[in-house]
């Protein structure tokens, strides 16, 4: 961040695909939950065989744009998590904060599999990230805005701030640990706002880094398996062993203990033919 142009002001925000599409709009999380399984990018969806659900089943030929709608949405539930998360290790979290952080995020229900599996692992490590870099990911606005003191003049400023970086950030390529960089650029941020006492400016805050999360990210996300591709990274899954496998394993295991009786026994022949 430190070779970024300073900037200031910026444009003005445009609604990401996942609230301009007629479809999505109207999918709450767990909707998208029961119908979609982020695991594979394609996958089809689970018709619950329910009527009037409104959804038809959707086979594996499913739109790319529907893949990335939903990450995009449960991006911006992750993101609400962070900052939430952010602030509080930051003791700047109270009840007034947390109240309007709540009205900006998205419901989470409990039963939500990738927002359960993912956060844990993205708030980890961006805690190490702040951790191993504390001058990069604190007084972030400072690092890269013209106003005096990293000044935030403006609701739109931060957004903007934001997405510079972004800009900067995924130039190159696209890595785990620059979208785990992203969250934690936007906790730093969050921290600035609510020190200048801007608290209306988190929301859109979570809007810009939603923002980009389409923009920038969404396709590879889809090729990573969604979300949950970064739980995936962290903790590889297990190979499961099929039944054909333990079979294989147990008449290999049998087969050298077989063999290990016959050479004893024929060198235990050998031995007492010598008396």
């Amino acid at each position: 961040m430190a070779n970024l142009e300073p900037v200031t002001g910026g444009p003005s925000r445009t609604l990401p695909e996942y609230e301009r599409n007629p479809i999505i709009r109207h999918i709450k999380l767990h909707e998208i939950e029961r119908y979609v399984n982020l695991r594979s990018c394609r996958c089809s969806l689970i018709h619950s065989g329910q009527s009037g659900t409104g959804y038809p089943e959707v086979a594996t030929n499913t739109p790319e744009w529907f893949w990335q709608s939903c990450i995009v949405f449960l991006g911006k539930c992750l993101c609400g998590e962070y900052i939430r998360a952010r602030l509080k290790r930051s003791g700047l979290l109270n009840r007034k904060i947390l109240q309007r952080l709540r009205s900006t995020m998205e419901f989470v229900p409990p039963s939500c599999v990738v927002v359960r599996e993912t956060f844990p692992v993205l708030n980890g490590m961006g805690e190490e990230l702040e951790r191993m870099h504390p001058r990069l990911y604190t007084n972030v606005s400072r690092q890269i805005s013209l106003e005096p003191w990293g000044e935030l003049t403006e609701p739109d400023s931060v957004c903007y701030l934001l997405h510079v970086v972004a800009k900067d950030l995924f130039k190159t390529d696209i890595t785990w640990g620059k979208v785990i960089s992203l969250f934690a650029i936007a906790g730093g941020l969050a921290v600035d706002c609510v020190r200048q006492e801007h608290y209306d400016y988190l929301q859109q805050l979570i809007e810009g880094t939603t923002d980009v999360i389409e923009e920038d990210l969404s396709a590879w996300l889809v090729e990573k398996g969604g979300w949950l591709g970064l739980h995936d990274h962290v903790h590889p899954p297990q190979t499961e062993i099929t039944f054909l496998g333990w079979m294989t394993i147990t008449i290999s295991t049998l087969l050298v203990i077989y063999l290990i009786s016959v050479l004893l026994k024929h060198l235990g022949s050998n031995y007492l033919s010598k008396f």
